[in-house]
């Protein structure tokens, strides 16, 4: 503690020295209370100013008239009204007028009031009631509360409507009641007297009623005969029906076979046919081919006779003449007789065969001549064939064509016959059905007879007492217009007035408010939330403007707890202050304030605890703990019921609300603003003090366990050259003791274990990188489009997208520190053993220095020291 304090007093003095330093340190602490003012006074009271909110008013009403209301014109009594009514800015104009007004931005939104809009009230009492409308224009773009406050003017417009038509309504009623009080009496005596004279009407009637009755049961007396004699009746017609049916049922069996006998000499008929024909056509072709073969031959041979026979013919003739000339040669004297004779012997025996052979020749073309002859009666007998097979085939076709064009004839008027058979049996079945029914209906109205002759023997002994109820109530009316004539009770109904009543039952009820725990403008209402802002970035900016990390110098044996105490005490000098100067100006502002003392310090007290959860955070992640802190304001601002109650926001700001410490900064100051209730106050106020005293603790441990991420983060921003760095504080020694005796051990199995890390890490780091970059882009785009389809649950999926970013920068941050300790221990293996020995030497003399080491500017090597507990 006194070296947190030494801490404290030294680094004071350092500020005060510089006059810039301070004037800077001035505008810390003013800077964030002009927030908080600024946003108290603009929200000071702006329902105040809602006669700046312009509104178009398009009144096209025609207005109406009816007996009960008379004229009425409710669009332009409506006009009246608004133009003495200042709440919002009214402006009466054009329907073009308005409609452009309201897309340009000229006005919020516009009223239209119909043509129709007061024919629409009266046509109630028309019996066509018609919903009366008023239509409203919004431009939405314009801004998010504007419409908020118009659509509650048009609400308001709407029920003004309403009162003034229910106060017109009641008006003329009551003053049509004003008007006939005076004639109420002798309406009630003419009443009196014309109800006596009614209900003695009403009992003769009744007793003629009670004649008319004992006349009814005779009558049904009488037809109880009838209706036995009906029933015999109707059991012989259900005979004969039940006989014609069965009748019916033979016709349909019997027209059913002729058709089908029909049907099946109509296919055989077709198949003779086919059958026929087929025989016929093939039988006429078989015989022309026959007589063609013939004729084909008989011409060859022909042919061949008459090649022959005209040979054969010069052959004899040559040899006639041959026989000739040596029949002359042989009659020569000179040659001698036994020379001749043989030769003349021979040569007449040649002649006698050539006369033999000119018969046979001569037969030859007789044959030949009457081969002819048959091959032209055989085709002759061809043709004749065929025009009788021609004609067998029409024949057939006449036939086939006559059997097919009357069967259909048939068939159809044996269905139609069949059809009305079934109709009839149809008919005779519903007949039957019927007479079941009549039979089942004159069957029950003995029954019913006896019944009814029972009620009506009933209903006449009541009529008795009806008669005898009705002269007694006419004696009760004579004797009750006596009792009140005379009253004085119907006279007040002329005094009444009529705008006392109107009014009360245009509005039969009145709103009382009264406030508990009164807060008497909006931007006090307001001020918790933008105060609660204002000092939470007003600890950021502390910790934006001053180094989170305590120089060393001049300081012995300087730990890691003294030193994160003492700069939170230096810090807090200045968060006290703009606590004080925040709510110091709320009150000179003129905000709420039941007890300004306790509202002051309040202030003070949740400016300490926002500056211990911010300064943990920056101190101990560095960069990524200034992150987390923009982080948590901008998701405390709907999460803690600063504008809206929290059951108003989505489920999950309604989960997380009771982690976030603005719930209970703010819910501890509005408790000063407006008034105690119970431990509200003191609960709201220790959860917040606990949140703060947890985030102390909890970041001196994490401090001391995250200084070598911090100067991993360090190093990657160095390595840019753009963003400022602060270098961090550790204890102990640069290196681990078990490394440096690994090393002075076995030089070279350290090195080669480095060189195997080393080599792992270059062949898998750039893989593992880009694997957890990709399934987090993949996360995050996969749970946007889910949020599109689901929209209600959109928060959760934001929720869940943020939750997978953090998860992957976790993981690269991981492997980022894994390789930078493999680059530290190929640093450690290349030092000299008498640089091992001096590291061994410091680290024995003071294993919890507090020691620095700045991230170089150009390098993206970093010597990372750990925490040794030796």
């Amino acid at each position: 503690m006194r070296t947190s304090l030494t801490i404290f007093r030294r680094d004071f003095l350092r500020l005060l020295r510089t006059i810039r330093v301070r004037v800077i340190v001035i505008g810390v602490m003013l800077i964030p209370a002009l927030y908080s003012w600024v946003n108290i006074s603009a929200f000071w009271d702006p329902y105040s100013n809602t006669e700046n909110i312009r509104v178009a008013v398009v009144n096209e009403d025609t207005g109406a008239r009816s007996t009960i209301t008379g004229p009425l014109n409710i669009g332009g009594q409506l006009v009246q009204q608004l133009h003495d009514d200042h709440q919002l800015g009214w402006q009466f104009m054009s329907a073009s007028q308005a409609e452009e007004a309201v897309r340009s931005g000229d006005v919020f939104a516009s009223i239209r009031i119909p043509e129709d809009f007061s024919h629409d009230f009266i046509s109630m009492f028309q019996g066509t009631y018609s919903q009366p409308t008023l239509i409203y224009e919004v431009n939405e773009k314009l801004n998010a509360v504007a419409p908020k406050i118009t659509d509650q003017g048009a609400s308001g417009l709407d029920n003004a409507i309403s009162t003034a038509f229910k106060k017109q309504i009641a008006t003329a009623v009551s003053t049509q009641l004003k008007n006939s009080g005076g004639t109420l009496s002798k309406k009630f005596r003419e009443s009196s007297t014309h109800s006596a004279d009614a209900f003695n009407n009403a009992a003769s009637t009744v007793d003629s009623a009670s004649t008319q009755i004992t006349e009814l049961q005779n009558s049904i007396s009488a037809l109880r005969p009838t209706v036995e004699q009906a029933h015999a009746t109707l059991d012989a017609v259900e005979r004969t029906l039940i006989d014609a049916a069965n009748t019916l049922t033979q016709v349909q069996k019997l027209s059913d076979d002729v058709n089908n006998e029909i049907l099946n000499f109509s296919g055989d008929i077709t198949h003779a046919y086919v059958d026929a024909t087929t025989a016929l056509t093939q039988a006429t072709t078989n015989a022309q081919t026959t007589v063609t073969n013939i004729n084909s031959h008989i011409a060859n041979a022909t042919n061949q006779i008459n090649a022959s026979t005209q040979g054969l013919h010069v052959l004899l003739e040559n040899s006639d003449n041959t026989l000739t000339q040596l029949n002359s040669a042989l009659s020569n004297p000179a040659l001698p007789a036994e020379i001749t004779s043989p030769l003349r012997q021979t040569l007449s025996d040649l002649q006698a065969q050539n006369a033999a052979q000119k018969a046979a020749l001569n037969e030859l073309e007789t044959a030949r001549n009457t081969t002819s002859d048959t091959s032209s009666s055989l085709l002759q007998a061809a043709e004749n064939f065929a025009q009788i097979g021609q004609q067998g085939t029409t024949a057939t076709q006449e036939l086939r064509d006559l059997v097919h064009a009357n069967v259909p004839r048939l068939t159809s008027g044996l269905q139609q016959v069949n059809a009305t058979a079934g109709a009839l049996s149809a008919s005779l079945s519903a007949q039957q059905v019927l007479v079941s029914q009549a039979k089942q209906l004159l069957s029950g109205m003995t029954e019913q007879f006896s019944q009814t002759n029972n009620v009506l023997e009933s209903f006449k002994n009541n009529l008795s007492g009806i008669q005898q109820g009705l002269l007694t109530a006419r004696s009760d009316i004579l004797a009750l217009y006596r009792t009140i004539e005379g009253d004085e009770a119907l006279n007040t109904i002329s005094s009444l007035n009529t705008m006392e009543v109107s009014t009360f039952l245009a509005t039969p009820t009145q709103l009382e408010t009264h406030a508990i725990f009164p807060v008497s403008n909006y931007g006090s209402g307001m001020a918790s939330l933008f105060s609660n802002l204002s000092l939470w970035i007003g600890a950021f900016m502390l910790l934006v403007i001053f180094r989170t990390e305590v120089d060393p110098a001049g300081l012995k044996n300087l730990t890691i707890s003294s030193a994160y105490l003492g700069r939170f005490l230096l810090l807090a000098v200045f968060a006290i202050g703009q606590a004080i100067i925040v709510s110091t100006g709320n009150l000179i502002i003129g905000i709420d304030s039941v007890n300004p003392v306790v509202y002051i310090a309040t202030t003070i007290i949740i400016s300490l605890c926002y500056l211990s959860i911010v300064f943990g955070l920056v101190s101990t992640f560095g960069h990524i703990g200034r992150g987390l802190a923009v982080v948590l304001v901008f998701i405390q601002i709907p999460g803690s019921s600063g504008l809206y109650p929290i059951e108003m926001t989505p489920q999950f700001f309604q989960v997380i609300s009771p982690l976030l410490p603005f719930t209970y900064g703010i819910s501890a100051m509005r408790e000063t603003v407006g008034g105690f209730y119970g431990h509200h106050y003191l609960h709201s106020l220790s959860v917040l003090t606990i949140m703060a005293i947890i985030a102390f603790l909890s970041c001196i441990i994490l401090r001391r366990l995250l200084s070598h991420v911090n100067m991993l983060i360090n190093e990657e921003l160095a390595a840019g050259g753009l963003i400022v760095n602060e270098p961090v504080r550790i204890l102990g020694s640069k290196y681990k003791v078990t490394d440096l005796i690994y090393v002075l051990k076995d030089r070279e199995g350290f090195q080669e274990s480095t060189a195997n890390k080393w080599r792992w890490a270059r062949r898998n780091y750039g893989l593992f990188i880009r694997l957890s970059i990709a399934s987090g882009l993949a996360t995050v785009v996969i749970l946007g489009v889910l949020s599109r389809i689901y929209p209600n649950e959109k928060v959760i999926f934001f929720a869940l997208a943020c939750l997978s970013t953090l998860i992957v920068v976790t993981i690269i941050c991981g492997l980022e520190y894994i390789k930078q300790s493999i680059n530290r221990d190929q640093r450690l293996s290349e030092l000299s053993a008498e640089e091992l020995e001096q590291q061994l030497s410091e680290h024995s003399k003071n294993p919890r220095k507090y020691i620095v080491e700045q991230a170089p500017l150009n390098t993206a090597h970093v010597v990372i020291k750990e925490e040794e507990n030796s």
